[in-house]
């Protein structure tokens, strides 16, 4: 057992090595050029700057309007994040817990939509007949629909680890489901909703295509299209462009850093139920 297990460890080791380099490096140039003059940035290597530039951060708040990406991006991605952690969580306990056809049959419909593709036209028009094309409730009800076929697949495999005397005793003490569930049962999903919480954050935070094609207002702009608008400008000074982008990425890495702990057990979790 020794000697098998200490080849796999440092196989793993490598691997995991590997994996950290392929995130961390590109991070590191960006951070590195965000701190060069317009001359030095031109080059992208990872040679320290001969002076460190931290106003390129002042000209991206400034001049790149980072803070209204960031209050766009914001109430977007805490939106969608919300509803589809409520909305998904609630959804795939009824259709777990109630083995009916209908629920089997919604539940395999909904997965479906992850092998389906986006139809960015008929979401456009449906959008402009219910009036919702020109603010955000577009949006937001687009990137919720998106989530919900892996988050209902996540939350779903969960529930096998959840047992059911524990819906039976909150029962009798006279809890209505929807008491009963987010009294009794939501408190467990920690794990799960933790690692929904990232996925979905960071997935809406870095969308760039429903955005350009659903937000026909710059002002209503979230980080990527800001990213986009901002190098426009910038085109050639890859210092700013690099300023502007760690300044987006600082939520992401808030909320990574936040729940990463439970983002194994709830990618884990339940996995190979079904």
């Amino acid at each position: 057992m020794g000697v098998t297990s200490k080849p796999m460890k440092i196989f793993t080791y490598a691997i995991a090595t590997v994996v950290f380099l392929i995130y961390i490096v590109p991070f590191l140039l960006i951070l590195i050029t965000s701190l060069k003059n317009e001359a030095e940035s031109k080059i992208m290597n990872f040679k320290l700057p001969t002076t460190y530039q931290f106003d390129n951060y002042l000209t991206a708040i400034n001049e790149g309007q980072i803070w209204r990406g960031l209050s766009n991006g914001l109430f977007v991605s805490l939106t969608v994040t919300i509803l589809t952690v409520l909305l998904c969580s609630y959804s795939a306990f009824i259709m777990q817990r109630n083995q009916t056809r209908f629920t089997r049959f919604t539940y395999k419909f909904l997965l479906a939509g992850m092998i389906a593709p986006f139809s960015f036209i008929p979401a456009i028009k449906l959008l402009q007949l219910l009036h919702m094309g020109d603010n955000y409730s577009g949006l937001i009800m687009v990137d919720i629909a998106s989530q919900i076929p892996f988050t209902i697949l996540l939350y779903y495999s969960f529930f096998y680890g959840v047992p059911r005397e524990m819906d039976e005793a909150a029962s009798v003490d006279g809890a209505s489901p929807i008491r009963m569930f987010f009294q009794v049962i939501f408190p467990l999903l920690m794990p799960v909703v933790s690692t929904n919480i990232v996925l979905t954050f960071t997935t809406i935070w870095n969308d760039f295509s429903n955005v350009l094609f659903l937000v026909p207002k710059s002002s209503m702009w979230t980080i990527p299209m800001g990213i986009f608008n901002f190098q426009q400008l910038y085109t050639y000074n890859y210092a700013l462009v690099c300023a502007y982008i760690t300044l987006a990425l600082i939520p992401v890495l808030i909320i990574y850093l936040l729940g990463q702990k439970y983002i194994v057990s709830g990618m884990t979790t339940g996995a190979v139920k079904g």
